[in-house]
């Protein structure tokens, strides 16, 4: 693919970049950089750069990261498909008394106009609509999405927008695929109808015909093809039920499909009313919240999409084959470790219960009992005098660093990853993910010598050779350290020492085995998402000066900078987003070590060309 100056494409492990208007990349390399600078496309000597940087920062816009609430447990959506009678004389009162949201999802398919003992008028359709559900679109003749229809979407889609304006309903905004059927062309003519969220199915990583599924992980599920987390069926049992409602947990949301309650026109998706009763009220017993499809933008933004739809759905594919759970907690294995993980996740990083629960897999009730006993809560957390070291703790998963292109970073592994808390803000902080992999001589043979997420294979994911959990480990000094061996006697390690005004970091790799290492290619991520006034999914609040990467705040006077040497190339992905300095280790042949050198600095002021001269100077690369 070629390189032009208006989209420079750049693949890397886990993350995909692409250039937009505004500050570019600098040309970098190990040596020494040229005289003259590229900034998309245009050359620019060296003594005009500070200028070039300058007046483009003015032109920046600033942009906040879209407000979200936590996603908590036991979240439900239940959605109901067909625009059967029994949705309003049986479920409409039993959803009532609940006091439970839901999407009535409407077509006028199949005997729709001449059956109304089976099928609901659209006055009654307009009644569950002033009741205060969300009544979402299933095309006019309940056409199943496939390459024979895709043309056909707009027309069926617009035709019930229509009948909903008739009758005084709002233009839908969720969708069902018809018969669940999919076809991925289907996504843009969907989002250019105003559609923000669409159901489908437990299909195709379950058969359609066990009404089994998975719920629904935002940033990892597209939110144009949410999947059906259970499709209920006349022979479920409570059990059934349970193990779908079940998954509402660990930042995953179910989202539940009925069809008629009875379902006479359709039995083999028909649910018996007492069974739906209790169904129903083990929700209610359970303290489940039970929203519509529509509500989902509380917790979700459906602008964020993975960059490959398929990439969840091939993981728990292989999940299902393996027989192995999806879940990434680790418990603690001691009451010293317990309290020490919940004094960093609750006083530092603010996390909820259910984050909690996501990183250490205790229910809500052994966390509750916990920071009650262990006093942890806002007012007993330590002050941090001005005096100290920038505050850098092991960052403790259950919430993904990234704000968006989740899936390419499935399952991201801690023991690689530290939150630095920014020193005008102590609730804020960034994410240091060191290594986030390392690249390898023959890698398309051998794959990566080691990747700290789940996204493409590594030396040991081709050889079924799992790597054992790891945490970091905290010396005398303050500093931070992690060193793994590799089953092939490689080891490496990171070091992460925290000053007053910048974290120096260091890393190592000795060649345990018996082959030279070449083209070690190292990708050292900085992620955005706990500092909002950073967390712009863009590249515009970049600036790219290998060695340095530097991120500008949403206000234009605050910077956060990052440097490794020797520095391959630095640049920066808008989706996550993040900065990237990667180095590379030069040659390693056995029995010989490597080092690489960086630095996380903090900036305030608008100059930021002559921060990074200041940088230069006090030496830190030697």
């Amino acid at each position: 693919m070629s390189l032009t100056t208006e989209t420079r494409r750049h693949v890397e492990i886990g993350e995909e970049r692409r250039e937009e208007s505004g500050v570019r990349t600098v040309s970098a390399t190990l040596a020494s950089s040229s005289s003259i600078i590229d900034f998309n496309g245009f050359s620019v000597s060296p003594c005009l750069r500070g200028f070039v940087i300058l007046m483009l920062m003015c032109c920046l816009p600033a942009r906040a990261a879209h407000a979200l609430e936590p996603i908590p447990d036991k979240l439900v959506v239940l959605t109901f498909d067909d625009s059967v009678k029994s949705h309003f004389t049986v479920v409409r009162p039993i959803l009532l008394k609940h006091k439970f949201g839901a999407t009535f999802f409407i077509t006028e398919g199949f005997d729709f106009a001449k059956d109304k003992s089976n099928y609901m008028t659209w006055d009654e359709i307009a009644h569950l609509n002033r009741d205060g559900f969300e009544i979402g679109n299933h095309t006019r003749d309940h056409m199943v999405i496939s390459p024979k229809t895709i043309d056909r979407i707009a027309q069926q889609v617009t035709v019930i927008n229509d009948r909903c304006l008739e009758y005084g309903i709002p233009v839908p905004v969720s969708f069902a695929y018809p018969g669940n059927g999919l076809d991925d062309r289907a996504l843009p003519i969907l989002k250019k109808l105003g559609i923000r969220f669409a159901r489908r199915g437990g299909a195709p990583e379950y058969p359609y015909k066990e009404g089994k599924g998975f719920a629904y992980q935002p940033g990892f599920d597209h939110p144009l093809l949410i999947p059906s987390a259970g499709d209920a069926r006349p022979t479920w049992t409570l059990e059934n039920f349970n193990r779908a409602a079940r998954q509402a947990r660990h930042g995953r949301i179910a989202v539940l499909q009925f069809h008629g309650v009875p379902d006479l026109a359709h039995p083999w998706v028909h649910s018996p009313v007492e069974r739906f009763q209790e169904y129903m009220q083990y929700l209610a017993d359970n303290d489940y919240q039970v929203i519509a499809l529509r509500d989902l933008s509380k917790f979700v933004n459906p602008e964020i999409t993975p960059s490959k739809w398929q990439g969840v759905i091939e993981d728990r594919k292989r999940a299902i084959a393996a027989n192995q759970s999806r879940d990434n907690y680790r418990r603690p294995k001691n009451e010293k470790e317990l309290r020490s993980w919940l004094e960093n996740m609750v006083w530092y990083h603010r996390y909820t219960t259910a984050e909690v629960s996501a990183a250490t897999g205790l229910s809500a009730a052994e966390i509750i009992s916990a920071l009650k006993k262990f006093d942890i809560r806002a007012a007993t957390k330590p002050k941090r005098s001005a005096d100290a070291p920038l505050t850098v703790l092991p960052f403790p998963a259950g919430r993904h660093p990234r704000i968006g292109f989740l899936d390419g970073a499935i399952r991201p592994q801690r023991e690689t990853k530290v939150s630095v808390f920014l020193p005008w803000d102590p609730e804020s902080y960034v994410v240091v993910d060191a290594p986030e992999a390392i690249r390898r001589n023959n890698e398309a043979e051998h794959g990566l010598l080691y990747l700290a997420h789940t996204h493409v294979d590594t030396m040991w994911t081709k050889q079924n050779i799992p790597l054992k959990p790891l945490e970091w480990q905290k010396q005398k000094d303050g500093a931070l350290v992690m060193e793994r061996k590799l089953p092939n006697g490689v080891v490496f390690g990171t070091k992460i020492v925290p000053g007053r005004d910048v974290v120096d970091m260091q890393m190592w790799l000795e060649n345990g085995s018996e082959e030279t290492l070449s083209n070690l290619r190292v990708q050292n991520c900085v992620m955005f998402r706990g500092s909002p006034e950073f967390a712009a999914q863009t590249v515009e609040n970049k600036v790219f000066s290998a060695p340095y990467a530097a991120c500008r705040s949403a206000a234009g006077n605050r910077w956060v900078i990052v440097a490794w040497e020797p520095c391959l190339r630095a640049w920066g992905n808008k989706g996550c987003p993040c900065l990237h300095s990667d180095p590379q280790f030069p040659d390693c042949p056995p029995g010989e070590k490597r080092r690489l050198k960086g630095r996380l600095s903090f900036f305030e002021g608008t100059d930021i060309e002559a921060e990074f001269k200041r940088i230069d100077a006090t030496g830190w690369q030697k």
